[in-house]
């Protein structure tokens, strides 16, 4: 069973009128936010994800959008609360993501980003999964990080003179090798070197010999105006 998480925690507790879920993938955990919201408006850059948004997760209270979060056309405060979850650390220049973010929200931010942690060898079986992914992603033209440091976090809000309310939340939970790497085939496929990118996946599943691959940890920010 997933877990709720501090994002839909702290929503239905404040249960907002409008609210910005800025990209929002397939929509899934958009639906999951739709019970404690009066109205929702979620964007994601990516028209083939916002379609499948409208034809798998939609609801009446949603409005989905294919729209950049590096320029996101709404004005100033039009949304009570503004989230993004895992999205900024596939955007280079986050930053921007940040600023539209703020200059949006009427009152509330909330951020959860994974974060890197290499404490256990599930940690670092599943940091070898993910670089693997960032390797053929940034070759077909998605190139990302794999997190963005905790302290850029923060000190982009400290050069904003913002005070914010920061969580970790740790997570050991196991995850299957075939769940993380369910897409790998699709940006395999776009590369001119597919059968390259399709051994080295099979050489990082026969060097973890089975060995677990795990939940990321991350963080959650609160930012209130």
């Amino acid at each position: 069973m997933e877990r709720n998480g501090p994002i839909l925690d702290r929503i239905a507790l404040l249960k907002p009128d409008r609210v910005l879920d800025v990209g929002c993938g397939c929509g899934s955990y958009t639906v999951r936010l739709s019970p404690y919201c009066n109205k929702i408006t979620a964007i994601d850059y990516s028209a083939s994800l916002i379609e499948r948004c409208k034809s798998e997760n939609a609801r009446p209270n949603i409005t989905y959008v294919c729209m950049d979060a590096r320029d996101i056309a709404y004005p100033e405060a039009s949304f009570d609360l503004v989230l993004e979850r895992a999205c900024l650390h596939h955007i280079l220049e986050w930053e921007k993501v940040l600023d539209e973010m703020i200059r949006l929200s009427f009152r509330y931010i909330l951020i959860e980003e994974p974060i890197h942690d290499p404490s256990s060898e599930a940690k670092r079986n599943t940091m070898k999964a993910q670089q693997l992914y960032l390797d053929v992603q940034n070759e077909v033209g998605y190139p990302h990080y794999p997190h963005i440091e905790l302290a850029s976090l923060t000190a982009y809000f400290k050069r904003r003179d913002m005070k914010v309310e920061t969580e970790i939340i740790k997570s050991d939970e196991p995850v299957d090798f075939d769940q993380i790497f369910s897409s790998f085939g699709d940006f395999a496929g776009k590369s001119s070197r597919k059968e390259y990118w399709l051994d080295r996946l099979n050489q990082l599943r026969h060097g973890l010999n089975g060995k677990m691959l795990c939940e990321e940890d991350s963080v959650f920010i609160l930012v209130q105006k």
